[in-house]
């Protein structure tokens, strides 16, 4: 039969108990809201980069050369 460490289950108890307070320490709540406003900031503009970029390309691409374009015509 196995044997309880009590050691080892007040360490681990210990441990989640300071994982819980850095959890909810205010500095770390409020880096946590800004690194997820600032994340969907980035993907917002990245979106907005790819679009533009998208846009851009279609006013500045060559045009096609018509129906008999690459036929050696």
């Amino acid at each position: 039969m196995a044997r309880l460490n009590f050691a080892q289950l007040a360490l681990a108890f210990a441990l989640m108990h300071a994982v819980d307070e850095v959890r909810r320490d205010p500095a770390v709540v409020k880096a946590a809201r800004q690194f997820i406003e600032d994340s969907l900031q980035a993907i917002r503009s990245s979106a907005a980069v790819a679009r533009e970029a998208q846009s851009s390309w279609r006013r500045h691409r060559p045009a096609a050369q018509g129906a008999g374009a690459g036929t050696g015509e």
